[in-house]
């Protein structure tokens, strides 16, 4: 494909020319020259797709020209539109001529409908003017149609308008044919039909609907054609339809009150910008208004994802809630299930769980009623904004991004359980404290078998109270003390043996590192701060919260930015990286090694070099933000059955 700029200007509007044959190139070229002098501010591309194999229709040739424009607004149109002036080459001048979006609403917008909309079709539509960021936010042109693509566009922005800015699409039609009609474009016109029978039945439309299209199709002789079409959309077990809106948009949830620091926040914001990239849609819901919920009821949502959200917990029979909406629902969990229970407990319909470790995606699976189904998904690594590939200023030798938890606080707080609760937990700490290898819930279950053997009063007490994992929600504290104690031996470890260790955040100033002068405790840093901190250092120490099967952010972050990554092992991480070769791992068994480890890649700067390197390969093929938005969209598929 080639991007031609014909001119560059301050303006609001690109106008893409998309040609598809080299022999009108200069011709076209010729037009829009003339077409600029008369419209000084208007930018003028042709996307030139004759000779690229990829671009099988216009759709598609749309979707790739649209990463090249630079301006907010877009207008596309193919050759033999601009040669012949389908468009209303008026109403674009007098939008590229305005220096503000209010100036277009208030002056050249033609307001329609989706009821209006619906009743006229593509050979009418004279004008439509869209935002770069809408066109993202609803998924694109649908590259699955080969005709009609932006009167199907069009329908779609109508649908999801009340996620979208006022000023983000304009519209207006001819109130006569304007354009040639292609046997292709009843296909398109057929797919709507069935894509909004359920709405057109509700404002009672259908039947004068179809009845409109018919007629269209019957004065071009294509009734058959979209008869055919609409009964394969409809009779499919819609399995076609749920492929024709493989990008309708997934809803992301960012729950701003429940943020651990800025992570969730920035999981969710840049889940939502890696989406829009690819052209996957995607909408952001940022407040807890119910109102959204009221909008996407009735429209075609993809998939419903939170992070560690209480929208999940908000399911009061008697109030609209996300029961609402028909559509996988997935709660993404980075601390243990059992920590955050009260957002999994509750009934809530197609519910999944995601989580960067296994183990924990399995336990919600298995603990709690209403999930259907547990996967592993990653979160993505990200690079600090205009960081080079040969960065070599290091100012740091070693830092570790997390913060400090003082397990005594924990211990107290173990005392205060219940008798059962108490002893169970007890139990399990000692069996964690002697085996940091095993998981939160092996532990458990040896110390259900142990106390059971040991104890018939409690034997007959668990029996009587169904006293499962779950209901025992205070054991997450366990985890808590296990992780925490751990932690301070990693870093005692370092220290102890003359090491210079920066950490960030007022979570360190603890007395019990008062002696350590090697211990540099610096201020608060946001996420994106803390990615060039990463950048800043030749190694990042990563320990794990009680991960055994795992890869987080902050791994990944650290390779993404050119810092080795020395990290306790997980399963996730043998199974995805060579140690030694992309990244260190040491044993919490051998933590003893740790500081040898540490001096041994600060004293040897090809090998620690080598290792970044690779590391960055391979987190840039398959661990970036927009790989998971692959992943997720490789998840729903297979639970709507489209992964054959």
């Amino acid at each position: 494909m080639n991007w031609i700029e014909l001119n560059k200007t301050e303006g609001l509007l690109t106008l893409v020319v998309i040609v598809n044959d080299k022999n009108i190139l200069e011709g076209v070229k010729d037009s829009a020259f003339g077409l600029q002098r008369e419209m000084t501010k208007l930018n003028i591309c042709i996307e030139c797709v004759w000779d690229d194999e990829t671009i099988e229709n216009y759709s598609m040739a749309k979707n790739a020209a649209i990463k090249y424009v630079q301006t907010k607004y877009v207008i596309f149109v193919k050759d033999e539109e601009f040669l012949k002036n389908f468009y209303d080459q008026i109403w674009i001048g007098a939008i590229a001529n305005s220096d503000d979006p209010k100036d277009i609403d208030r002056a050249f917008s033609y307001k329609y409908s989706f009821e209006r909309i619906m009743m006229l079709n593509n050979s009418r539509l004279s004008g439509l003017c869209v935002s770069v960021n809408a066109i993202k936010q609803v998924g694109g042109f649908n590259d699955l149609l080969e005709s009609a693509e932006d009167y199907e566009l069009l329908l779609r922005l109508e649908e999801y308008s009340p996620f979208l800015d006022s000023l983000d699409y304009f519209v207006k039609f001819a109130n006569f044919e304007i354009k040639p009609v292609y046997r292709e474009d009843f296909v398109t016109y057929a797919y709507v039909l069935a894509r909004y029978r359920k709405k057109l039945e509700q404002i009672k439309l259908l039947t004068s609907a179809v009845k409109r299209t018919e007629d269209w199709a019957k004065l071009f002789d294509q009734k058959e054609l979209l008869n055919k079409s609409f009964s394969a959309f409809v009779d499919n077990d819609e399995k076609l339809l749920k492929q024709m809106g493989i990008k309708d948009p997934i809803v992301v949830i960012m729950d701003e009150d429940n943020l651990c620091l800025d992570v969730i926040e920035e999981f969710a914001s840049r889940f939502y910008k890696a989406a829009l990239n690819v052209g996957r849609g995607v909408i952001l819901i940022k407040n807890k208004n119910k109102q959204w919920i009221e909008d996407a009821k009735n429209m075609h949502i993809r998939a419903i994802l939170g992070f560690q959200s209480d929208i999940f917990a908000d399911i009061n029979s008697d109030e609209v809630n996300i029961n609402a909406i028909d559509c996988p629902k997935f709660m993404d969990i980075f601390d243990h299930p059992l920590y955050i229970s009260y957002f999994l407990m509750f009934p809530v319909n197609d519910y999944y769980c995601l989580s960067p470790d296994m183990d924990y995606a399995k336990f919600a699976k298995t603990n709690f009623t209403s999930v259907k189904e547990g996967y592993s998904w990653w979160p993505g690594g990200s690079r600090v904004s205009g960081l080079s590939l040969d960065w070599k200023n290091k100012t740091y030798d070693l830092i570790f991004m997390g913060s400090f938890t003082d397990y005594r606080d924990y211990i107290r707080d173990l005392y205060n359980l219940k008798g059962e609760e108490r002893y169970i937990a007890n139990k399990m700490l000692q069996l964690l404290k002697k085996d940091p290898a095993k998981t939160f819930e092996v532990a458990y279950k040896e110390t259900i078998d142990l106390v059971f053997r040991e104890d018939e009063y409690l034997h007959d007490l668990y029996n009587d109270r169904k006293l499962t994992l779950v209901t025992m929600n205070h054991l997450w504290m366990v985890a808590r003390i296990v992780t925490a104690l751990y932690r301070e031996k990693v870093i005692k470890a370092l220290l102890d043996s003359n090491i210079e260790l920066h950490v960030y955040g007022n979570s360190w100033k603890n007395k019990i590192f008062a002696k350590y002068e090697n211990l540099k405790i610096h201020g608060e840093v946001n996420y994106e701060e803390g990615l060039l901190e990463m950048a800043k250092s030749k190694i990042s120490l990563n320990v794990f919260s009680w991960h055994k099967d795992c890869i987080t952010e902050r791994v990944l972050n650290s390779m993404f930015n050119m810092s080795l990554c020395i990290s306790d092992d997980s399963k996730a991480l043998h199974e995805n990286f060579i140690d030694g070769e992309e990244l260190v791992l040491f044993n919490l068994k051998n933590i003893d090694e740790l500081p040898d480890k540490v001096r041994f890649y600060l004293n040897n700067d090809n090998e620690r070099e080598r290792i970044i390197a690779n590391a960055y390969k391979k987190v840039s093929k398959n661990h970036s933000w927009e790989r998971r938005v692959e992943d997720l969209d490789n998840i729903i598929n297979e639970i709507l059955g489209l992964d054959d």
